[in-house]
């Protein structure tokens, strides 16, 4: 399975604990799906990351440990070339270019402009769907 994970999972992962940490941990120690990531992608997670009302929650170093895995271990795909306004919010649009571009299964997010729109391809599921489907796969 491949799936593009959206910022706000990936810092819902680096916060805490829950389904976002847990298919985040799933991913580095038993790689049941793979990652797809663009620069853009990299550079919202960081920006969002540096935010003033979530630096006293994140450490640089552990957003910057956290960022070179992704790189590591994730497919790296370019930066969309075309996107279309496909969704209720434009700056999601790069998101489903992206899984369409990379032939994506999954975009995993807490968005509800994501979650709620009518055209999904790929299909887009919260990380506590994502995480179902995993425990599934493993029986």
């Amino acid at each position: 399975m491949r799936a593009v994970i959206d910022t706000n999972v990936h810092i819902s992962a680096l916060i805490g604990a829950g389904p976002p940490a847990r298919i985040i941990d799933n991913w580095l120690t038993r790689p049941r799906f793979e990652m797809i990531v663009c620069p853009l992608l990299l550079d919202k997670v960081s920006e969002v990351a540096s935010r003033r009302h979530l630096r006293a929650r994140l450490r640089t170093d552990l957003v910057n440990a956290y960022l070179r895995l992704l790189v590591a271990g994730a497919i790296q795909m370019p930066d969309p070339d075309a996107i279309v306004q496909t969704t209720r919010d434009r700056q999601d649009d790069y998101l489903v270019a992206l899984a369409q571009q990379a032939h994506a299964d999954v975009i995993v997010t807490g968005d509800k402009d994501l979650l709620e729109w009518e055209g999904q391809v790929p299909r887009v599921v919260t990380p506590a769907t994502l995480e179902e489907m995993l425990l599934d796969d493993a029986l």
